[in-house]
């Protein structure tokens, strides 16, 4: 039988030495070399077991510092989150109190919650604590995002209410155009000259001849010129139908067509015209009704009676 057959194994010493001899037969040959085999294997098993062992603790260790990392950050989301629900909470607040002080109409809660709100994100499953918290502040900056969108469209309404109001006060008569003293009142008076009573369009500011006249808001002159009983004569129109006239003026300071700011210099008073001394005579008309220029005095020491 090939499995009774015998195998010589020499053992050669590489110094000297005498040989060795070994007889096996086939079938301990073989389960040697099976044995071989079978020792080799467990060996790069185990080594393999050790290594794979290794780099997982590895890895491990890395997950965790990284772990560590995002939840740190997360902390420092969420606490930067919470800085500016706060923040935005007082610019919500400031917004209200600027409606409230220029009248302006009030943001209807129910739209504030539709402009801010939106459904809750539903909670992810198979996901860890550090997804999952995430996922919750990625929403917050998500709200915060669409609130602050919503603020900037108010605060851009506002800001346009506002520009129209302050254009509508940039041309409306504020100021007293000149120093002086009421020496004339705005009403039915006796004219110096003819003695008789009649309507004064205006008012009579007296003060000494050169004393600055000043333009009580924006405006285009629209004449500049002598009347003959007014003397020299400025017209100003500006916005949302108001005129003001200036009268016995000594020197004009503007041209026709030109645009003038509140408090620019117009021209000096004098005693042009049909005037009893130096004074300058104003007038403000608005829609073509002539109007108390005393009641366009703010801040002044003229008032109405």
């Amino acid at each position: 039988m090939i499995f009774k057959k015998k195998f010589s194994i020499l053992f050669i010493p590489h110094q000297k030495g005498k040989v060795q001899e070994a007889k096996v037969s086939l079938h301990v040959l073989i389960f040697l070399v099976i044995g071989f085999v079978l020792l080799l294997s467990c060996g790069l098993f185990f080594s393999l077991d050790a290594s794979s062992r290794a780099f997982d603790k590895l890895k491990l260790s890395r997950l965790e510092k990284e772990n560590s990392y995002l939840e740190t950050k997360l902390d420092e989301l969420n606490s930067a989150i919470s800085n500016l629900k706060g923040q935005m909470a007082e610019l919500i607040e400031k917004e209200k109190k600027v409606r409230m002080v220029f009248g302006l109409p009030q943001v209807d809660t129910q739209i504030r919650r539709l402009g801010v709100g939106g459904p809750m994100p539903s909670k992810l499953v198979d996901v860890g604590p550090a997804v999952e918290q995430m996922y919750v502040v990625e929403s917050e900056l998500d709200k915060l995002l669409r609130q602050a969108r919503f603020e900037k469209e108010n605060f851009e309404e506002i800001y346009s209410s506002l520009s129209e109001r302050k254009k509508i006060l940039d041309h409306t008569p504020s100021i007293k155009p000149t120093s002086g003293y009421l020496s004339c009142g705005f009403g039915m008076r006796i004219d110096p000259f003819t003695g008789r009573k009649q309507p004064h369009q205006g008012v009579d500011l007296a003060a000494d001849v050169g004393t600055p006249v000043y333009a009580p808001a924006d405006g285009i002159v629209s004449y500049v010129g002598r009347d003959v009983g007014l003397g020299k004569l400025v017209r100003i129109n500006h916005l949302h139908n108001y005129i003001t006239v200036y009268a016995h003026l000594s020197r004009i300071a503007v041209k026709r067509g030109q645009y003038v700011r509140r408090g620019q210099i117009i021209g000096v008073v004098g005693n042009t015209g049909y005037s009893t001394g130096p004074h300058l005579h104003y007038e403000v008309h608005h829609q073509g009704r002539a109007q108390n220029p005393l009641r366009y005095f703010l801040g002044s020491e003229c008032q109405v009676d």
